[in-house]
């Protein structure tokens, strides 16, 4: 400790630091004037401390160098004081050092490289005496004055600090050492702490006759003792616990006891104000302040969030004797602390003709005898002798009571009562007060205000909120659960490092720190701005804005991110988070980068989007490690410039992705695969498929099956099949020579028209029999007979290859019809129809509609046994698709409409080889059908598709017979036909994204029969003027259409 005292000459003590900001000495040493008189910096007298083992370039700064005098200096270790406080008891008349002697002292800036020191709070235990002493080994330190123990404290003071060991001697006050070894009190009943300086040649000649072994024990290997200079100086206790304790401040000693001895040499003792007596002083007026949070979500300014902890460096002696973290339980004793004394006041040696006498203040025992110097000897006896029988007093002894200062010893205070510990308050520096915001204050000394400084750690689990500016000393997040919020108008400056243990930290204002920030683990999010020399993350999550949106964290110094962290990135549509370092004045603004990457997307990421996610003003060294892919489509990739890490999007293939044992799913792969230079066109399709993972995507493409194309094409094959099979059927019922000028009707066509159809799915047997055919006589020219007629189709047919069910259908038709006989053999007609037919595909959510007209000329002739018999037909079918599909959650209704030429006929020839009541005519016929399907462009989604449908040719080989009863009242008949399908209908049909590009992709539609068999059967009752029939027809052995029609007639004749 350096005074400027103003005259020219410097005042010097030595004292300890017990924590960034405060250093604990002897009140001695600033108590000539008052302590508000104290700090250059409110115009007082100056103060400051060097923490170097050679203090003389910090002394020369501070006192003599004109930018830089009265002013901190870090890197010589050279502290400027703002305030100091001390007991003021050591005030009182009569005092001075001798009880009391204890000051604090604020340094104007944080001393964070400096180690600290614990503190004692308890008194030591009682130890046994003897030869070696009380057991205690200490250590002692001082910037005082120097030399040996021969010698003296002749060396002059250097400002060099310098160590020695010695053992504690005694717990005990001043009254008790000179009572016993003058034989009067001098009034200070206080206990302190002794040492006494110990010839290490006792024993020898050599030894020093006047080391009469003031407090029994033996010398240490580095035995010392302390000099002027020294004072305030640390008592350190090291090696009675695991760490090393601060148990006395250095008050004074006994310069000489005997007249031409070397000051401070062999033989003198010192002793050290107790800290256990003034602890409660000691902590109110410790300018540094622990605090941590209070569970729950508060605002920093709210008093309630806060509470103080206990220093770390209070320490005191537990029920069974363990170092416990803490305070005592009641306030110090301070001068009437006389309590718990221990060692051996003793008077040995050469100087009195090896007669020794001590006194064991512990067990109150008085003991002397004839035995050589600091050994136990076999002629001890002990006895109840008065003090006073040592001759004479100190004058006659030639020893005088020096102190180490120049300040002479002034008179005793007067006692103080103990009393329970008050209310912990931010004030008297107890742990448990709240009520407090920290925020640095550097008080106002001149005032008598002290300053109040802190060290804040969250810890609890809470989120705190800072919205206003904040300075502390040192900030720690360490709380799995505790946060804090630094929003847009806050900011938190830490003047020594910060720390993040764990927990969550979000900084939108901004956070600053002279020294570095380190991120062992946890969350550092937030779009605001870190001011550190460097910011090192060794397992942190790193997120620029929130967990969920984007923002860009700017890093005003160097940056490292070690392999344990991750870089949350939000990559949102065209926007990304962003981290940003930026040079300063002290560093370069580099980015040294490891660790991982994860990446956080949103429905808006598309593929070749790039993203700049970091920039560093220094440079780049190191990389992240490579990022894993989004989804089974997309995939990060990382390029490094000299100053930037860009991250870019891209895509993989979908038939990567897809089996191509899954026929429906890898066609829209291939599709997919084939457009992707036009994804932005497609872009719901593409944008949130490619986010998915492989299941999904198979899911959702295999959602999308065209099912309802077979649909159509059955449609399409029942349409004009039903038509020629009425035609057909019509023509075996004609005779041409009796046409007989009737008009048929079959069924009810007008009100079939007007039906709504029933339920599609279902193969139920429909009957017209309540519309009865009916037969108008003389309605026309007896060549001609015509007819109109109705009735309903119902069905199913395969799906769509790979979907598995039935596509089912039904539908009405109408239709009119008109012949003329040519002869008696052979006849010519012509008949138009319409048809109306529904199908559902067997994957939900797909139907579809058709819609044909057909007009046919056929003709019939009669050849002896033989019959000709012929049609064709020309026509147009309309047909109108729709796919209900929910791709990834969204619904879309997909349609498209084709109309397509139909173009047919048959040729076949029967014979007659029935007899008078029975007919049978067996027949074969060679059918051809051609539907010119073509293009049809889907609308309603991205996914909408342009279908290239080929065209469907048949040709068919039949062979059939029917057998008729030729009977006038019941006329039963059946005809079975083999049919031979001789040519290949479209195995799939051709898509692609409408509008897209290449020649799309096939989608398999359903298989095909080559061979099957068609039956129909009827009966006619005939009752007078009235016919009455039933007919059915069905197919046999058809898995790729299975058709069946069925009507009913009541003919009239007039």
């Amino acid at each position: 400790m350096i005074i400027d005292n103003g005259d020219g000459s410097l005042g010097l003590c030595t004292g300890t630091l017990i924590n960034p900001r405060t250093v604990i000495f002897a009140a001695h040493c600033v108590n000539t004037r008052a302590a508000s008189d104290y700090g250059a910096a409110s115009g007082g007298t100056p103060i400051g401390f060097g923490f170097s083992n050679y203090n003389i370039p910090g002394i020369i700064e501070w006192y003599f160098d004109g930018d830089g005098q009265y002013k901190t200096n870090t890197d010589l270790a050279f502290y400027n004081v703002n305030a100091v406080a001390y007991n003021e008891i050591s005030t009182e008349p009569g005092n001075g050092f001798l009880y009391g002697d204890v000051a604090i002292a604020s340094l104007d800036a944080p001393a964070q490289d400096i180690p600290t020191w614990a503190m004692l709070f308890s008194p030591l235990p009682a130890a046994g005496g003897g030869a070696d002493g009380t057991g205690y080994h200490v250590t002692i330190t001082g910037y005082g004055n120097n030399g040996t123990g021969a010698t003296g404290s002749n060396g002059g003071i250097d400002y060099r600090r310098r160590v020695a060991e010695n053992m504690l001697g005694a717990l005990a006050s001043i009254d008790d050492f000179e009572s016993f070894l003058f034989g009067g009190a001098s009034g200070l009943p206080q206990n302190l702490y002794w040492i006494d300086f110990d010839d290490p040649r006792r024993g020898t000649g050599a030894a020093d006759p006047r080391d009469f072994n003031a407090w029994r024990d033996n010398p240490t290997p580095n035995e010392g003792i302390t000099a002027s200079g020294d004072s305030g100086g640390p008592l350190i206790l090291d090696n009675t616990f695991a760490r090393e304790l601060v148990i006395g401040v250095l008050s004074g000693g006994y310069t000489r006891f005997f007249n031409g001895a070397p000051a401070n040499g062999y033989g003198t003792a010192s002793f050290y104000q107790p800290l256990y007596l003034y602890w409660d002083w000691i902590a109110a007026n410790n300018p540094y302040r622990y605090v941590s949070n209070i569970a729950g979500n508060r605002n920093w300014n709210d008093g309630t969030n806060w509470v103080t902890n206990v220093d770390p460096n209070y320490f005191i002696i537990g029920p069974d004797g363990q170092l416990v973290n803490g305070v005592p339980t009641t306030p110090g004793e301070g001068p009437n602390g006389t309590e718990g004394k221990f060692g051996e006041a003793c008077f040995e040696g050469p100087v009195a003709g090896n007669f020794s006498e001590c006194y064991d203040f512990a067990t109150d025992t008085y003991t002397a005898g004839i035995r050589p110097i600091g050994t136990d000897g076999t002629q001890d006896s002990a006895a109840t002798a008065a003090a006073a029988t040592l001759t004479g007093g100190a004058s006659d002894n030639a020893a005088t009571a020096s102190f180490i200062d120049r300040i002479a010893p002034t008179a005793q205070a007067e006692g103080e009562a103990v009393a329970a510990l008050p209310a912990a308050t931010i004030a008297n520096g107890l742990p448990g007060a709240t009520g407090f915001v920290p925020n640095n204050s550097d008080g106002d000394p001149a005032n008598g205000v002290l300053p109040r400084y802190f060290d804040v750690t969250l810890s609890a689990a809470g989120t705190t909120t800072l919205n206003t500016a904040v300075t502390i000393d040192r900030f720690t997040l360490a709380g799995l659960n505790a946060g804090l919020n630094i929003t847009s108008t806050g900011s938190l400056t830490s003047l020594m490092d910060v720390t993040q243990v764990i927990g969550t930290l979000h900084v939108d204002g901004a956070l600053t720190t002279p020294r570095d920030f380190f991120i062992m683990a946890g969350g550092l999010s937030g779009s605001g701005t870190i001011n550190a020399p460097y910011t090192t993350s060794m397992a942190g999550v790193i997120t620029p804005g929130t967990a969920t949106s984007t923002g860009t964290l700017t890093f005003n110094g160097n940056l490292i991110l070690a392999s344990g962290t991750t870089y949350l990135v939000n990559l949102n549509g065209t926007t990304s988070d962003r981290i940003v370092v930026n040079a300063t004045e002290q560093v370069d603004g580099i980015a040294n980068l490891g660790g991982a990457l994860a990446l956080s997307v949103t429905s808006a990421l598309r593929a070749n989007q790039t993203y700049t996610i970091l920039t560093a003003e220094g440079g780049i060294s190191g990389g992240f490690a490579a990022p894993e892919s989004i989804s089974a489509i997309l995939s990060p990739t990382l390029t490094y410039t000299d100053t930037a890490v860009q991250l870019s999007i891209e895509a993989g293939n979908y038939t990567d992705v897809v089996s191509a044992s899954n026929p429906i799913a890898y066609a829209y792969a291939q599709l997919l695969d084939a457009n992707r230079s036009q994804a932005p066109r497609y872009d719901g399709f593409y944008g949130p498929l490619d986010l998915q993972d492989a299941p999904t995507i198979l899911g959702a493409l295999n959602g999308l099956a065209p099912a309802i194309e077979t649909t159509a094409q059955t449609l399409g094959i029942v349409t004009t099949d039903a038509t020629s099979t009425f035609i057909r059927n019509r023509l075996i019922s004609l005779d041409p020579a009796n046409l007989g000028g009737t008009l048929a009707r079959y069924g009810q066509p007008v009100q079939v028209a007007a039906l709504s159809l029933s339920p599609m799915g279902g193969n139920a047997v429909r009957s017209d029999m309540a519309a009865p055919m009916m037969l108008q006589e003389g309605a026309l020219p007896e060549t001609m007979s015509g007819f109109v007629s109705g009735g309903y189709l119902t069905g199913d047919g395969a799906s769509m290859s790979g979907i598995g069910g039935r596509d089912n259908y039904d539908g009405w038709y109408i239709g009119a019809g008109i012949e003329a006989s040519i002869g008696d053999n052979a006849l010519i007609g012509f008949a138009g129809n319409f048809t109306d037919t529904d199908g559902t595909a067997s994957f939900p959510g797909q139907s579809a509609r058709g819609e044909a007209f057909q007009g046919t000329l056929y003709g019939k002739l009669k050849m002896g046994g033989a019959t000709l018999d012929a049609q064709a037909t020309a026509g147009a079918l309309s047909t109108r698709t729709t796919r209900t599909v929910a791709f990834l959650g969204q619904p879309y209704t997909l349609r498209a409409e084709d109309t397509a030429l139909i173009v047919g006929g048959e040729i076949g020839v029967g014979f007659d080889l029935g007899l008078d009541n029975f007919e049978i005519t067996p027949r074969i016929a060679g059918r051809a059908t051609y539907i010119g399907f073509g293009s049809a462009l889907e609308e309603g989604g991205p996914m909408a598709l342009n279908y290239q449908r080929e065209a469907y040719e048949s040709y068919q080989a039949r062979a059939g017979v029917t057998f008729a009863s030729r009977s006038e009242k019941i006329r039963p008949f059946v005809t079975a036909t083999y049919v031979h399908e001789l040519n290949d209908r479209p195995s799939a049909v051709s898509a692609n994204l409408v509008g897209g590009i290449g020649n799309g992709v096939a989608f398999a539609l359903n298989g095909q029969d080559k061979n099957w068999a068609e039956v129909s059967g009827g009966l006619t009752l005939k009752a007078g003027a009235v016919d009455l029939s039933v007919s059915a027809d069905t197919t046999i052995s058809r898995e790729d259409l299975s058709a069946q029609t069925y009507r009913g007639s009541i003919t009239f004749r007039f």
